[in-house]
């Protein structure tokens, strides 16, 4: 099977959106299907088109790297031509999204993003785009249960299929480190950072030989008992998650999905989490959640699994388990159906 799949933000760069079509191309790949990648701009030696110079606009409490130039339409139609089935990844996302959703032939859309309401409000006044979802040769899908919440009444995808992980995560083994806490994110507002960082001095009062290992942010003058690592490569991110015993996800919002807690579980974490939806999908009964933004539950959470080192344990197991339904293994087989699906009813 010939595959395009397109991606509107810059695939060199970090990114939930980008992690996902890059996986997902080395699945399909290992199928052997042919996959080409239509993006602005696409990783070194990786075959398709690179179709737009890259913009970085804020939306959803973060940045997206798109492109706005006015050549994508035609690049993008040139680079499909070579398909028999397109996976389109955010449709609606300026400018790659719709000028591939114009093309002709069967397609496959996938909404990732937990959009804020003005997002939402766009969607429903997309009249046109959105009844193009609607056509025969069009299948629509989304991550999670969030990620379809933000399609108009009507408008609902055909399948949830959740975002896929490689959840080996390598064979190297690590020493687990009794009281080191990990975090993964950038340093945005959504991400809860903050939140934790307040949480922080009454987990050390409980438990003193707690550390705190933050990937992803850099900040001055750390409070006692925290390491920021900054960006780290995969490598580091591995090693990290293996030597934590737990994982703390304080996001605010706008997550769609949650692959990081897919990672934490993976590598044997215990996971305490925000309440967001789409962590209660994805974690489900393995994770410790408190509510959203609440400082005093976050620090409970965290010093009870830190207090219970079998508590931690079972928590380990649970989540590894749990881990396994994201497995390339079970996601990549899924949209592969879908291609075969919108294949023959097109």
């Amino acid at each position: 099977m010939r595959v395009c799949l397109v991606s509107p933000y810059d695939l060199t760069q970090d990114g939930g959106v980008q992690a996902q079509v890059l996986g997902l191309a080395g699945w399909l790949r290992s199928q052997g299907d042919e996959v080409r990648l239509i993006a602005p701009l696409l990783p070194e030696g990786e075959s398709g088109a690179s179709v737009g110079r890259v913009t970085l606009i804020r939306a959803n409490r973060s940045v997206a790297p798109i492109s706005l130039s006015g050549r994508v339409a035609g690049r993008v139609a040139e680079a499909l031509a070579w398909g028999e089935v397109t996976h389109i990844h955010e449709p609606l996302m300026p400018r790659v999204g719709p000028s591939a959703l114009r093309s002709r032939g069967p397609k496959v859309v996938t909404f990732h993003a937990d959009p804020p309401g003005w997002v939402r409000g766009l969607y429903r006044g997309l009249g046109p785009w959105m009844r193009s979802l609607k056509a025969p040769d069009v299948m629509v899908t989304a991550v999670s249960r969030q990620a379809a919440g933000a399609l108009a009444s009507g408008w609902g995808p055909e399948r949830i299929v959740p975002n896929g992980i490689e959840v080996s995560f390598g064979a190297k083994p690590v020493e687990r480190r009794r009281g080191r806490v990990a975090f993964l994110g950038r340093d945005e507002p959504r991400k809860g950072l903050s939140l934790l960082l307040e949480a922080w001095p009454e987990i050390r009062r409980r438990h003193s030989h707690a550390e705190l290992v933050v990937m992803g942010a850099i900040r001055p003058d750390p409070p006692q008992g925290v390491v920021f690592l900054g960006r780290v490569t995969e490598e580091v991110k591995e090693r990290t998650l293996k030597s934590a015993e737990v994982y703390v996800a304080p996001n605010l919002g706008g997550e769609s999905f949650g692959i990081v807690l897919v990672e934490a579980m993976t590598a044997g974490c215990a996971v305490v989490a925000s309440d967001l939806l789409s962590f209660q999908d994805v974690a489900g009964s393995a994770a410790s959640l408190f509510a959203t933004g609440d400082v005093a539950a976050l620090a409970e959470r965290v010093s009870e699994v830190l207090g219970d080192p079998s508590l931690a344990e079972r928590m380990s197991a649970a989540g590894q388990e749990r881990a396994g339904r994201f497995s390339w293994r079970r996601v990549g087989p899924a949209y592969r159906e879908c291609y075969a699906q919108v294949l023959e009813r097109s």
